[in-house]
């Protein structure tokens, strides 16, 4: 059960860094589809954050100081570390104005580990206060005041650590911590049955927002809290295919994609656009444009493939790069 769950998560992995891959071909190719990449965007980060979010909450928790700086030590390692890495070599001509920039505006550099940094951050604190006062209310207190801050400085219009960015992915972290906490709660209380068939249900609800509601662009809260029920919806459904996927070859491929997610996240994105120097435009629903995708997709993940293969064997890309001793 354990080797099953552990493939499954990393399966999910994987689809959700191929979503990041070819919506990333659409973007740097100025190419999007206003029906695909809705579908694409409302996937692809939220699946990540649920799965990061699942893992917490499913792991040996902190308990001591010590644990805790330890923790906090290897994650500052394995997410700060390539956060500032890559803004320095990406503008090495003005490192403290990247790093400036970057801190009030997270998406100039890679946003998703700074933001898993906080959260996790969030999580760690409240499991330490969880076990002074020896109450989960310790812990839910710590991590409810943690939204809240983030919700205040969002609707207070502040920039530093971009909160507008934060509260997109907030809910699917926190949700999914609490589901890897208290497994029991949807076990016992939703058969199987009633949980596939929500889940089946909601996806096709996902797909029919995604062709008639614009679910990339946030214009307030009101319509993030429609792309945010959306999303749910939508990661929900793939989770549910994905454990009702039985073990093959394919699904243990995309597992093993998943180990590599971080080092897939950080190199992609640089060659998305190299068959295209000259910055033609295509129509993406042509066969021009669908048969260039796929080759852009495929060269990008090739070259991407053969760096990452190069990199993981010098011990100081390793760790300064992808954050891995």
């Amino acid at each position: 059960m354990i080797k099953e769950r552990n493939e499954s998560l990393d399966c999910l992995k994987g689809i959700a860094i191929l979503l990041v891959m070819f919506g990333h071909v659409q973007v740097h190719n100025h190419m999007t589809d206003p029906y695909v990449y809705d579908v694409i965007k409302s996937l692809q980060m939220p699946l990540f954050f649920l799965i990061s979010g699942y893992l917490a909450g499913s792991g040996t928790k902190v308990e001591t100081i010590r644990q805790y700086r330890q923790r906090m030590c290897r994650r500052a390692v394995s997410y700060l570390l390539p956060f500032f890495s890559w803004l320095t070599i990406q503008h090495i001509t003005d490192v403290p104005g990247a790093w400036k920039t970057a801190l009030f505006q997270l998406d100039y550099g890679l946003w998703f580990l700074m933001t898993l940094f906080l959260f996790t951050w969030i999580v760690y604190t409240a499991q330490l206060v969880q076990a002074k006062v020896k109450s989960e209310w310790g812990l839910w207190s710590v991590i409810l005041s943690g939204c809240g801050v983030i919700l205040v400085a969002y609707l207070a219009g502040v920039s530093f650590l971009s909160p507008s960015l934060l509260i997109i992915y907030l809910p699917y972290y926190v949700s999914a911590y609490f589901c890897g906490l208290h497994p029991e709660v949807l076990q016992k209380r939703i058969p199987p049955s009633v949980r596939r068939r929500i889940a089946y249900a909601g996806g096709i609800v996902f797909l029919g927002m995604a062709v008639f509601l614009d679910l990339v662009t946030v214009t307030g809260i009101r319509m993030l809290g429609i792309q945010t029920v959306a999303s749910f919806l939508g990661c929900l459904a793939v989770v549910q295919l994905v454990l009702d996927w039985k073990a093959n070859r394919i699904k243990s491929e995309l597992a093993r994609l998943g180990h590599h997610t971080l080092e897939i996240y950080v190199l992609h994105y640089h060659f998305a656009a190299i068959l295209n120097p000259d910055r033609n435009v295509f129509i993406f629903w042509s066969a021009e444009g669908l048969l260039y995708s796929a080759a852009a997709f495929v060269v990008m993940g090739l070259i991407t493939a053969v760096l990452i293969r190069f990199m993981d064997r010098i011990a100081l890309f390793r760790l300064f790069l992808f954050g891995k001793r």
